[in-house]
């Protein structure tokens, strides 16, 4: 059975672009580095790249951030990923299908925006100030994170003015940057890793 082609880079070629850390985020210190590494890229039908470490599946994963507050979410047992069921989770963000003709930081952009408005939908007066790239989230402590890597955004807004799309999928609130740690035990790996490097 064929799926959706989605991007993947060779996981040999990452890592010797990037420092390894098995369960870490990576912190991007050059933008250039970002357009190599998706130089690298492939699409390839999704069952394969779920079962193949040899690759690693790109996933922009933005927080929503304004001011000192950020959007959880949390995940009902009606979202497809099975594995995010009843979490909590910080993160937009999905598998890059093929756009355009180019695989760089526009493309990926576009594909953090698109990931986005399916989530959640911005009222009239709520607008993106800044789409901060923050680094990469690794996780290689699990079957699932063996196969994918976030690229670690802020998306940052001039109010709070946001709502769920699906709400039948998944639910969302505001909370205080230090009320991160009341949900942790509850929330799925990734959003763990970047509540512990806000406490670094």
């Amino acid at each position: 059975m064929k799926t959706e082609l989605t991007l993947a880079i060779p996981t040999e070629k990452l890592w010797q672009l990037l420092e390894y850390k098995e369960n870490a985020v990576i912190k991007l210190v050059d933008t250039d580095l970002m357009e190599q590494i998706l130089s690298h890229g492939i699409f390839e039908h999704r069952n394969l790249l779920e079962e193949d470490p040899s690759h690693k599946q790109i996933i922009p994963y933005a927080v929503i951030c304004c001011g000192d507050e950020v959007y959880l979410f949390h995940r009902t047992k009606k979202q497809t990923e099975t594995r995010l069921h009843n979490l909590y989770s910080l993160g937009v963000g999905g598998h890059m299908n093929p756009y355009g003709d180019k695989i760089d930081i526009a493309y990926m952009r576009h594909e953090l925006e698109r990931e986005m408005n399916e989530e959640v939908l911005l009222h009239e007066d709520c607008h993106v100030e800044s789409v901060v790239p923050v680094g990469f989230i690794n996780d290689d402590t699990n079957e699932v994170g063996k196969v994918h890597l976030g690229v670690l955004y802020h998306i940052n807004l001039n109010n709070t003015s946001i709502e769920i799309n699906e709400k039948e999928k998944m639910t969302g609130q505001w909370i205080k940057k230090s009320q991160l740690k009341d949900y942790y035990p509850q929330m799925e790996s990734w959003s763990k890793i970047y509540v512990d490097l806000q406490s670094l």
